[in-house]
């Protein structure tokens, strides 16, 4: 992809230059110069072309391909987001170039994506869940912070009931439910429900491999002391803030309940 696929708006000529980090098109005809923002490049007929492309191969796990669509991509708009997070999956699981993710996902935090940027990422996390693992935080504040309209809530929810539950169920320990995690985990159930993902987190009271239920470990009583303050007790607060109140009642007495077990059982 090159700027053979662009013209000066100008006398309409197709011999141009673009520059992609300043997004300039600059016309070898007339010689004027014309500023393209982000949407605009972003709706560009060749860039929407490798996009679908780049999408269909890395959700199909053709990940070579869908590399080099997303190069495509980035050869005119620069930091198109779902190419930039494919380019770092890849350089990260199949290159072992360590950190690339974490660097993909700090640029993403200072930009302000478009809606069908967020809507294209939904579906790359979704399609590989598992390496994404020590992620979740980087996943939710992504996802998040850039569809905050109250008519995305149901997105939202459908999303994070998908990938959460997911997460919840593949921690190797209570470790991944630090302090920030249950902070946004509040938030997205004051903000959409997800009751999926607070169904996950009720059950991995007994079933996190740091629960006193998975190995029957009660006589450890500074560690059943631990579980139940920094993990059963975080559970409560995420229940507590469910914003359907049909649900939080619900749910609410669920948790009571297995909070009670717990209690009793550590006796």
């Amino acid at each position: 992809m090159n700027a053979s696929s662009m013209q000066c708006h100008g006398c309409g000529s197709t011999n141009v230059t673009f520059d992609p980090k300043r997004r300039i098109l600059i016309c070898n005809q007339c010689g004027k110069q014309e500023y393209y923002s982000r949407a605009t490049l972003n709706t560009n007929k060749s860039v929407v072309y490798a996009r679908q492309n780049a999408i269909n191969f890395f959700t199909q796990g053709n990940y070579d391909t869908a590399r080099q669509y997303a190069q495509e991509i980035l050869n005119i708009s620069v930091d198109n987001a779902p190419a930039v997070y494919i380019i770092a999956f890849y350089d990260e699981f199949s290159l072992g170039r360590n950190g690339s993710l974490k660097r993909m996902f700090a640029l993403l935090d200072s930009m302000a994506l478009e809606y069908q940027e967020v809507v294209d990422l939904m579906e790359l996390f979704i399609s590989a869940p598992g390496k994404l693992i020590e992620y979740q935080e980087e996943v939710i504040t992504t996802i998040a912070k850039n569809m905050q309209d109250e008519k995305d809530a149901q997105s939202l929810c459908t999303f994070f009931d998908k990938i959460c539950p997911f997460f919840i169920a593949k921690w190797p320990s209570m470790g991944f439910l630090k302090p920030s995690l249950v902070e946004l985990y509040i938030e997205l159930a004051d903000h959409c429900g997800i009751p999926k993902t607070c169904f996950a987190l009720l059950n991995a009271i007994q079933k996190n491999p740091d629960s006193p239920y998975a190995n029957n470990t009660f006589f450890l009583k500074p560690k059943t002391e631990y579980f139940y303050e920094h993990f059963v007790l975080p559970v409560g607060r995420v229940v507590e803030a469910m914003k359907d109140k049909q649900y939080r009642i619900k749910f609410l007495a669920a948790f009571e309940q297995r909070k009670e077990q717990y209690e009793r059982d550590s006796q």
